[in-house]
């Protein structure tokens, strides 16, 4: 556990904790980005006690999730731009120029931003793991977006009829529609993504507007892949074929990524096999 940090900026106020490893093997430092809905602290939580190439880590809650805020203090549309300018403001502001990245589904797409804007800003690429990142869940962009068609109804769901089970119930139908219904584990994660359901939902459109931009400009995100120099991708097993299959794609056209499916896991990676994901995550960062 943490304390917890506030940066305050023009149109937010985020969150954020900083994590010491007086054992790390290094003195390098990492962002972890989480994903829609569910805060840093829970999602990297399981993970941190077997991190081992960091002496720093920073967990932000990115706008509208856990601790972190609209300066209004109201619930309000997102966009991976905002979301990705303001990580950058926080990276400034601890005075970080040179770390490692892991991130998770929406942290994932935020990550690949931040990347592909710092180098256009000739800053150093950053070396990243991503937990199946939203935006490369399929590799044809109309395709993709007929996907983000599902997460939209399902923030529509919340946005509309204030149901909010029922729109988390269609968001798990829509990213992990061949999990196996646990019932414990299906009450954890509604319950996961109920604490903030309108920044969710706002977390989902921002995803889905993204996207939409790329399939009208499909050269950014070939433009922000290429960026990419050193990417170890996470599938779950039970994820979609269609999603292993690119991640697979771009780890042999890609010559420094690599893809790993983890046995038994959907979408909820970080969730259900942390001890196992920290592992890869330390022998990925150990090469240099």
């Amino acid at each position: 556990m943490s304390d917890v940090f506030f940066l305050s900026l023009p149109n937010a106020d985020i969150a954020y904790r900083l994590y010491e490893n007086p054992a790390a093997k290094t003195n390098r430092t990492c962002l972890l980005l989480h994903g829609a809905g569910v805060a840093g602290e829970i999602t990297y939580s399981p993970m941190l006690p077997y991190f081992t190439q960091w002496r720093w880590m920073l967990v932000p809650d990115l706008k509208g999730m856990g601790e972190s805020f609209h300066q209004h203090g109201k619930e309000g549309a997102v966009s991976i731009a905002e979301l990705t300018d303001e990580i950058e403001a926080l990276l400034t502001h601890v005075k970080w120029d040179d770390f490692d990245l892991v991130a998770y589904s929406l942290g994932g797409l935020v990550a690949l931003n931040l990347n592909y804007q710092r180098s256009l800003q000739r800053k150093t690429k950053v070396k990243m793991a991503l937990l199946e990142p939203a935006s490369l869940d399929r590799e044809d962009l109309s395709t993709l977006m007929d996907v983000r068609q599902k997460y939209r109804h399902a923030s529509k769901l919340i946005h509309d009829t204030g149901d909010v089970e029922l729109g988390v119930a269609s968001f798990m139908d829509g990213v992990s529609p061949n999990r196996r219904k646990h019932p414990v584990a299906e009450a954890t994660t509604q319950s996961r993504l109920a604490h903030r359901p309108f920044g969710f939902a706002y977390a989902l459109d921002a995803v889905t507007d993204h996207v939409e931009v790329m399939v009208n400009e499909p050269e950014l995100r070939r433009a922000i892949i290429d960026a990419s120099e050193q990417v170890f991708l996470f599938s779950g097993e039970l994820s979609h074929e269609a999603l292993k299959l690119h991640y697979e794609l771009l780890s042999l056209q890609n010559d420094a990524w690599q893809h790993k499916t983890m046995s038994a896991c959907d979408h909820s990676l970080p969730f259900q096999k942390p001890r196992q994901i920290a592992n890869h995550i330390n022998k990925w960062f150990s090469l240099i």
